[in-house]
């Protein structure tokens, strides 16, 4: 993390412990729908890539079909 962004937490968690009790509750509520905003976005960027669409729906297919390695066996060659 860089400093800018240390500093820029730092002065968040000052300021919070600052509200009062209801203000502290929106806050951990707005931040609560940011974060989730923030997943669907990536879920979004996710589903939009054709690409990796295809991989993983083949890698469905496949698993369906049998075609997989058991993880402790490729963890033994790692």
């Amino acid at each position: 993390m860089s400093k800018k962004n240390s500093v820029v937490e730092e002065k968040i968690f000052i300021d919070f412990e600052k509200l009062s009790k209801k203000r502290k509750r929106e806050a951990a509520d707005f931040i609560a729908y940011l974060r989730v905003k923030e997943e669907l976005e990536v879920t979004k960027e996710l589903i939009n890539d054709e690409v990796l669409l295809e991989s993983i729906m083949r890698g469905d297919e496949d698993f369906k079909e049998g075609r997989f390695k058991n993880w402790n066996e490729v963890r033994e060659d790692v």
